[in-house]
C-alpha cells in the first residue's frame, strides 16, 4: 500500500512537458507556458525606435501569461515587436505554431526567424473579444526583410534552423495595443 501511495504522489506531482491538443487528441510540444522561472531573461523588444519611429511597446509577464502591449505610432516607423533570444525549438519535423491569445481587436503577427539569419518569416493573425486559438502552418509565413517582401524561393525556411519566435504589431494604426498570450505550442 506504501507503494502504491508514494507512486501516486510521485507521478500526480511531475508536470508534463506536453499538452493534449483537443483538435486530435495527440500530445503537443510545449513551447512556452511563460510559468518559467526567467522566462523574462529570454524575451527582447525590438521596436520602430531603431528606424527613427516613435512606436512604444515592450512586454510583461502576469498570471503566466505573455503580456505584449504599448503604443504604435505611424509617424515613423509604426511598429512594435518582441521576439525570443536564439534558442532551438527542435522544429524540423513541425507544421507550425498554435497559439492561445487574447487581444484587443487589432491584427499581430506571429512569426521566426532561423539562427544567423536577418531575415524574418511572419503571418498575420486577428483578434476579438475574449480568449482565441489559432494554428498558424510554416508554409503560410511571408519572407521579409525590414518589412521588405522577399521571394520564399530564395530564402526558404528551414525549420530545423529556426532559432527565435516573434509577435509584432504592425497594422498601420496610431494607438494602444495589448495582446496577452498564454501559450505557444508546436504541431
Amino acid at each position: 500500500f506504501s507503494l502504491l501511495l508514494f507512486s501516486f504522489f510521485f507521478f500526480a506531482s511531475g508536470k508534463s512537458d506536453k499538452i493534449k491538443s483537443f483538435d486530435y487528441m495527440e500530445p503537443l510540444p510545449l513551447i512556452f507556458d511563460f510559468a518559467q522561472d526567467d522566462i523574462h531573461k529570454k524575451w527582447i523588444v525590438v521596436n520602430d525606435n531603431v528606424m527613427g519611429g516613435r512606436s512604444k511597446g515592450g512586454f510583461d509577464f502576469k498570471n503566466e501569461k505573455l503580456v505584449f502591449s504599448g503604443r504604435t505610432n505611424t509617424n515613423g516607423g509604426g511598429f512594435s515587436s518582441i521576439r525570443t533570444i536564439p534558442i532551438d525549438f527542435y522544429l524540423k519535423d513541425k507544421t507550425g505554431l498554435h497559439i492561445r491569445y487574447k487581444g484587443d481587436g487589432r491584427i499581430y503577427k506571429l512569426g521566426v526567424r532561423m539562427d544567423g539569419k536577418s531575415v524574418s518569416y511572419r503571418t498575420n493573425f486577428t483578434t476579438g473579444n475574449g480568449w482565441q486559438e489559432a494554428k498558424i502552418p510554416f508554409d503560410n509565413m511571408d519572407v521579409s526583410w525590414r518589412g521588405r517582401p522577399l521571394s520564399k524561393a530564395e530564402h526558404p525556411l528551414q525549420k530545423s534552423k529556426i532559432r527565435s519566435i516573434e509577435f509584432m504589431i504592425y497594422d498601420k494604426q496610431d494607438g494602444p495595443f495589448k495582446l496577452q498570450v498564454d501559450w505557444i505550442k508546436s504541431y
